[in-house]
């Protein structure tokens, strides 16, 4: 019982994020940028993942006899085969998407990283109830572009690279299904790695130790990891809800952090 409250606790705060950035107009210049990134980001994602998924299914079912029998019989044997094709195909399209969709959104943070990065410390500072610093401006933004990019290039990789390995691993036709179950919950698990990351930078704390704070709250991470799939899905939606998890992820993360004093 515990394991489910503490998901759908997780799971609600991607819609607080939304409602607490709704609530609060000051934020919103600092979430308009990153929306403007995604809706660019997102084009391309889809246009590379319409290129390249037939060579990538003929990879995968270039072994299995396609062309039609000689005789009847023989779909008693090739009938297994097409279907075994089919859901090969099928894993694959839902693989190569999750991966796509998710390398092209972390792109996306890492462009917008100095916006997104503001918009978090401006949510901890209304949830603490201490008063806004003075306004950031866009060209004190600029300057910071490079403080964070790092980061967000080492945690891109870790997700390409886990999910790579997962990918190759399915290429195998027994183990495609188990690949396809152990990306969704690495992705789900990773999702807030990322949005909460930031209100984690502010506490300069390592990778290993961010993973580390994932993994012991992994339940209501977990949670929070399904809404923000589940809201990058949908259509219209996925482009404002960048700044949107962010927020939600940062409130997440205060809540969780104040169990442990």
């Amino acid at each position: 019982m515990r394991v489910l409250v503490e998901a759908a606790r997780g799971f609600a705060y991607a819609w607080r994020g939304l409602a607490f950035l709704v609530r609060h107009r000051r934020l919103w210049p600092w979430a308009l940028l990153p929306m403007a990134v995604n809706v660019v980001v997102f084009t391309a994602a889809f246009a590379l993942f319409l290129f390249f998924y037939p060579d990538l299914y003929a990879l995968a079912t270039g072994f299995l006899p396609l062309e039609p029998p000689a005789s009847w019989y023989g779909w008693l044997w090739q009938a297994p085969l097409r279907l075994l094709a089919w859901m090969i195909g099928l894993l694959l399209l839902v693989t190569a998407l999750v991966v796509i969709y998710v390398a092209f959104l972390l792109l996306g943070t890492v462009i917008a990283e100095p916006f997104l990065d503001v918009l978090s410390q401006r949510v901890e500072q209304l949830v603490r109830g201490q008063p806004l610093e003075a306004p950031a401006t866009l060209r004190g933004a600029l300057r910071e572009l490079g403080a964070g990019v790092f980061d967000e290039l080492r945690k891109l990789g870790f997700f390409l690279g886990v999910q790579l390995a997962l990918l190759l691993l399915g290429l195998v036709p027994p183990l495609t299904p188990l690949t396809v179950v152990a990306g969704t919950l690495f992705t789900l698990l990773f999702l807030p790695l990322e949005y909460a990351g930031f209100a984690m930078d502010h506490r300069h704390l390592r990778f290993a130790q961010r993973r580390a704070f994932i993994w012991q709250h992994r339940w209501a991470m977990l949670g929070f990891g399904a809404a923000a799939f589940l809201t990058l899905l949908v259509p219209l939606l996925n482009f404002v809800c960048l700044p949107a998890l962010v927020v939600g992820g940062t409130l997440l993360f205060l809540e969780l952090e104040a169990r442990r004093r």
